[in-house]
């Protein structure tokens, strides 16, 4: 076996949620063996990964977040790490930190999935020496929303630490570390080897915003349609995905082949269009590589810039407005484009775009980006409300 295929590694990323479907591990177990007992070794709980998630400080809750399980059968030699999605307000809460701390390679990556990743890290290392006594040659890490974040941190894991083929499938996963994780995770692991599946109106894959980068950095993402152009979220639920991956039979169908590309001179045109505003995924889309755009224009290798300088003391927004404010201070054709952005992104937001150089300041600038990110994390809330469940833990 090679990598699973679309509709398989689609069911498994939905059916990880019998551990909230289901009152207790008794029924998810029955549920497990009864689907896929015949491909895998369903013999103990100690197949259950339990994580801690939550806010920054005291908040903390210990939850059900997946199954780790060796195949047998059709299955044999491959071992299956698989993570649940966001079923609880504590998951939540660690969806919206958006602190830095570094992965297993040393990369930046969003703090609240690297802690909910590695308060389970002590009971994969007991299953990685589990599969060492016996021939696995692959480890497939599967999961949706959140669980999709802790997949890709988990693939990286093993192939840094263990030095074991693995792959990565991830379902509505939002975006888990900045440039450098995502060019060194996708270097390790292969682009080849990882497949990132999302529909057209997920809000989801959007977050955390620029300048968090998805995996992987290369190769080819897997677009699934879905009506529309505002976030709905209907189509971040994992039955959705089953759905729309259950008309393929292999990847290569998926693959998506981007329709506009964005180079220097569409973006100038989209940053000088001007049209109606509104927050749609088309605007999300573009106005990502805007500011990637503009910001290189202001800055070379802006990109290392963000993910390697400054003190702890300052947050992404300090240091995305601070790179801004150079271009202002630059002058000439930087400090332009500089403002012709801030004047898009006020249009999105539905705000007056009066502004001229003079007004932009750094606070002004950081509260700006603020004001962008708190909209988006508004309909981020709104998709994930779909799948929560009452407040109980496991």
């Amino acid at each position: 076996m090679k990598e699973m295929r679309p509709h398989f590694s689609s069911r498994l990323a939905r059916d990880v949620y019998a551990l909230t479907d289901y009152n207790t591990l008794e029924r998810a177990y029955k549920f497990l063996e009864s689907e896929y007992g015949h491909v895998f070794q369903v013999d103990d709980k100690n197949d259950l990964l339990k994580g801690k998630t939550g806010a920054l400080g005291p908040l903390k809750y210990r939850t059900a977040f997946g199954f780790s399980l060796i195949g047998k059968g059709a299955l044999s030699g491959n071992a299956f790490i698989i993570f649940r999605g966001t079923n609880y307000l504590a998951d939540i809460l660690t969806d919206a930190n958006v602190a830095v701390t570094s992965s297993t390679t040393g990369k930046s990556v969003h703090d609240g999935f690297n802690r909910a990743f590695k308060s389970m890290e002590p009971q994969l290392m007991q299953f990685m020496d589990k599969i060492a006594q016996q021939n696995i040659r692959a480890i497939h890490c599967v999961g949706h929303s959140l669980g999709g974040a802790l997949a890709t941190l988990c693939g990286e894991w093993i192939k840094t630490v263990y030095e074991r083929k693995s792959f990565i499938y991830t379902f509505g996963s939002p975006r888990v570390g900045l440039h450098g994780f995502a060019s060194s995770c996708t270097s390790a692991i292969g682009d080849q080897n990882i497949f990132r599946c999302y529909h057209k109106t997920d809000i989801v894959p959007c977050v955390p915003t620029w300048p968090f980068f998805h995996v992987p950095s290369t190769g080819r993402d897997y677009f699934l349609y879905s009506p529309g152009i505002i976030p709905l979220g209907e189509y971040h639920r994992m039955k959705n995905y089953v759905k729309s991956v259950s008309k393929y039979k292999g990847w290569a169908g998926l693959a998506y082949q981007p329709t506009v590309a964005k180079d220097e001179e569409s973006i100038k045109r989209w940053l000088q269009d001007d049209g109606p505003g509104g927050l749609t995924i088309m605007a999300m889309d573009w106005l990502e590589s805007a500011i990637k755009w503009v910001l290189e224009k202001v800055f070379k290798g802006a990109l290392w810039v963000l993910s390697n300088t400054f003190s702890t003391s300052f947050t992404l927004m300090d240091k995305i407005a601070y790179l801004m404010h150079r271009g202002i201070e630059m002058a000439g054709e930087a400090s332009r484009w500089v403002l012709m952005l801030v004047k898009k992104i006020l249009k999105i937001l539905g705000l007056a775009d009066n502004v001229d150089m003079i007004d932009l300041n750094l606070w002004f600038l950081r509260s700006v980006f603020e004001r962008l990110m708190h909209r988006v994390n508004h309909f981020v809330k709104d998709a994930l409300s779909y799948m929560m469940v009452e407040g109980r833990t496991i």
